[in-house]
């Protein structure tokens, strides 16, 4: 059954890392994750301007819902990759969010992984919750993610987004994307391509301090 999928481009980062973007294309199911990867290694990658940093947060409240930062955060629930129960946004409030979206054929989702992982250990005990959204809808078969998961040794969430209700929701064109959701439910960040812990522990920082302050 032929179905939309995505085909996926390089965005290059300040950091010299790509990241993928999304336009949408037709692959069969068995074609998937190989084909994502040979099209991003047949073009080398196309360079493109990273997202400006300063302009991916904001502490300004907007009575809308979306992704621009100040924004109420779109609300999701998802099947977690082990056992049979689900995870809901709301089930999170009171807690700065981190939500990253990530897959298996993409090398920067690999390349920061580590730096997600050690920025949870650091930040889990200071109302930090940390979900992994993977694009399931775009993987090769379950079995990949497990052996990611696995690999990394992720131990926050990990959720699956078997039916790509997440690129709608949350403007995912990039892969990886990053978002930080304040304990009020509003977007404070919103980061595509690849973050550093370093830039992704200064936006936290940058953010706890302003929400605490009443900013």
């Amino acid at each position: 059954m032929i179905k939309q999928l995505l085909s996926f481009i390089i965005l290059a980062g300040a950091v010299g890392i790509g990241a993928f973007i999304f336009i949408q294309d037709q692959y069969s199911e068995e074609e998937k994750g190989s084909e994502a990867l040979e099209t991003y290694l047949e073009q080398d990658g196309i360079e493109r301007e990273a997202a400006d940093p300063e302009n991916t947060i904001s502490h300004e409240s907007i009575n809308e819902t979306g992704t621009e930062p100040g924004m109420k955060a779109a609300d999701f629930e998802l099947p977690e990759l082990q056992g049979d129960s689900r995870l809901a946004l709301e089930d999170m409030e009171g807690k700065y969010v981190v939500v990253n979206m990530w897959a298996t054929w993409c090398p920067p989702c690999r390349e920061e992984m580590p730096d997600f992982v050690k920025f949870y250990e650091d930040y889990q005990d200071e109302g930090v919750e940390m979900v992994g959204i993977n694009m399931t809808d775009t993987e090769r078969n379950i079995e990949a993610v497990e052996q990611f998961v696995e690999e990394f040794k992720i131990p926050f969430y990990t959720l699956l987004d078997e039916e790509g209700i997440m690129e709608d929701k949350y403007s995912v064109y990039v892969m990886p994307s990053t978002y930080i959701i304040d304990p009020d439910g509003r977007m404070a960040m919103n980061r595509p391509g690849y973050i550093s812990y370093e830039a992704l522990e200064e936006s936290f920082l940058e953010i706890r301090d302003n929400y605490e302050a009443g900013l």
